[in-house]
């Protein structure tokens, strides 16, 4: 759901910020080079595909039911187009805002408020899910389908299982990459 997208963006890249930390401190162009890459990578490969899987089964569910006119984007190929390129943006942007946020907070010697900064939004993100749950826990692929009643529960769908797979991906490679810029990190 694009309300706890960009949360997970800002934390993706805080934590590649924290995991490279002596790079940043280093202020090696080529280090931060590196980490701005590697974020970048990670956005495209880990936060951007799962986002567009949702986005183009349950455009309306990953929206949040906000909109009706959502449910004109497979009738509508510029809207497709536009939406396609705000998801891109919503995951890459977020990322990259986390690194440089994650970047300044280094330099300045505070990497505690920094994983207070993450933590937070992880807690955030909760608290989105929660407030949001009517929305979070009964999907429909449209609009009209949400404001009709015509869900099924989140929980009794093969629905839940993608997303948690997904979600498991996801954390897993964002653990794995902290633990390989971490290795790489030390070097410095």
């Amino acid at each position: 759901m694009l309300l706890i997208d960009v949360p997970v963006g800002l934390i993706s890249g805080q934590v590649i910020a924290d995991a490279g930390r002596n790079m940043l401190r280093s202020g090696n162009r080529e280090q931060y080079l590196f980490l701005r890459t590697v974020t970048i990578i990670f956005a495209f490969c880990f936060i951007t595909p799962i986002v567009v899987y949702f986005f183009t089964g349950w455009p309306a569910w990953e929206t949040n039911y906000f909109f009706r006119q959502i449910d004109d984007i497979k009738n509508t190929p510029w809207l497709a187009l536009v939406c396609g390129i705000c998801v891109v943006a919503m995951t890459l942007i977020p990322t990259l805002l986390g690194l440089i946020s994650g970047r300044a907070l280094i330099r300045k010697g505070k990497e505690r408020s920094l994983r207070a900064c993450y933590i937070g939004l992880g807690v955030l993100i909760l608290i989105i899910v929660i407030l949001s749950r009517e929305a979070t826990f009964n999907v429909a692929a449209t609009w009209i389908d949400y404001q009709n009643g015509n869900t099924f529960s989140f929980f009794e769908s093969p629905f839940f299982i993608y997303w948690l797979a997904l979600t498991v991906v996801f954390w897993g490679s964002l653990l794995i990459f902290f633990l390989w810029i971490r290795k790489r990190d030390r070097g410095v």
